[in-house]
């Protein structure tokens, strides 16, 4: 008579539909404000579209003068920014339900006890299991960064949504400013290197990755990441 299959010696994570639902959403969200920052900066280049509409208005036997030309651009761009803020705000409400869900979970399902649970893991583990110790700990880490990067965008958007309101935020609008374009290009670097980790680890040790992480656990014993 056969023995039960036994769960692999390192198990692969599977995901709850919280923790599904918290990515997909950031990735939606954040995928919205970038490309309104790509329409806004490089595909209608509002500055750069006055000789455009010049162009466009002489083909059809009319004229656009230089200032009627940067007042339709204006409006353009008061446009694509006005997505960007609703998007953004849509973020911000997501982040703080997620902020406060992660709250009122018990103890030992908070990210910073796994994260603890990950490190101690990582100092104690024997050689043998010293390799995968370091990998989820790196996980956990890169989760903490993408976090910090969320809510520092989320804090200076905020800020810069109603720096024109607040006088003390409007003396601190150029630095705030700042920080958010910074912190834009941390999230998208973090974007290209998640997205190429994703496909190494599809491609060598943790086949099944993305289907996990779109229909969750297939597998009663293996763990689950919350």
């Amino acid at each position: 008579m056969s023995s039960p299959a036994l769960p692999p010696a390192t198990a692969t994570h599977d995901y709850s539909a919280p923790m599904r639902l918290w990515h997909w959403v950031n990735a939606a969200l954040v995928s919205g404000q970038l490309l309104t920052i790509l329409f806004q900066k490089v595909i209608v280049n509002a500055k750069g579209a006055v000789p455009e509409f010049q162009q466009a208005f002489s083909k059809g036997g009319g004229s656009l003068t230089e200032q009627q030309g940067r007042a339709m651009a204006h409006v353009i761009s008061e446009r694509i920014w006005h997505w960007h803020i609703w998007i953004g705000l849509t973020l911000a409400a997501f982040w703080l339900f997620w902020t406060v869900m992660q709250a009122l979970d018990p103890a030992g399902r908070r990210f910073g006890a796994r994260l603890m649970a990950a490190a101690r893991r990582f100092k104690l583990a024997a050689p043998a299991e010293h390799a995968d110790a370091r990998h989820a700990l790196f996980a956990k880490l890169t989760y903490a960064a993408f976090y910090l990067f969320i809510t520092t965008m989320v804090v200076t958007g905020l800020a810069l949504t109603w720096a024109d309101d607040v006088p003390w935020l409007h003396r601190l609008e150029h630095t705030v400013s700042e920080i958010h374009n910074v912190t834009m290009y941390l999230i998208i670097g973090y974007i290209v290197l998640h997205i190429a980790g994703v496909v190494w680890s599809e491609i060598t040790e943790d086949q099944g990755l993305v289907s996990r992480m779109i229909s969750g656990t297939v597998d009663p014993r293996t763990p689950r990441d919350y």
